[in-house]
C-alpha cells in the first residue's frame, strides 16, 4: 500500500459566470466609509428629529382617529423620542463643556 500523498498539478480555473469565485483581490475600502464627523452628527440629529416627528404624528392621529392607532404604540414612540432628545442634550452639554475646557487651556 502506497502512503504517499499525490501532489498533482495546479490548474487555473476560468470563471465564466459572474457569480463564480475569482481569485482576484478587491481593493480595501478607504477609511472615509463613515464620512466626516459633521455628516455623522447631522445623521444623528436627523434621526432624533424623525423620532420626534413620528411621535407627534402618532399623538395627532390618536386624537383625530383614535381607532387607527394603538395607545401603546403612541407611548413607545413618545418615550423613544424623549430618550433620544435627552441623550442629544447630554452629548451637547458635554461637547460645550469640553470646548470650554479647551479654550481655558490657552
Amino acid at each position: 500500500m502506497d502512503t504517499r500523498i499525490a501532489q498533482g498539478h495546479v490548474v487555473k480555473l476560468q470563471a465564466t459566470h459572474p457569480q463564480h469565485y475569482r481569485d482576484e483581490r478587491t481593493p480595501e475600502p478607504t477609511d472615509d466609509a463613515a464620512g466626516t464627523f459633521a455628516q455623522a452628527l447631522s445623521r444623528a440629529i436627523g434621526t432624533v428629529n424623525n423620532l420626534q416627528v413620528e411621535a407627534e404624528d402618532l399623538s395627532r392621529r390618536m386624537i383625530t382617529e383614535p381607532e387607527s392607532v394603538n395607545i401603546h404604540t403612541v407611548m413607545i414612540a413618545s418615550q423613544k423620542a424623549e430618550i433620544a432628545l435627552s441623550f442629544t442634550r447630554a452629548v451637547r452639554d458635554e461637547v460645550i463643556r469640553t470646548v470650554r475646557e479647551l479654550m481655558n487651556l490657552r
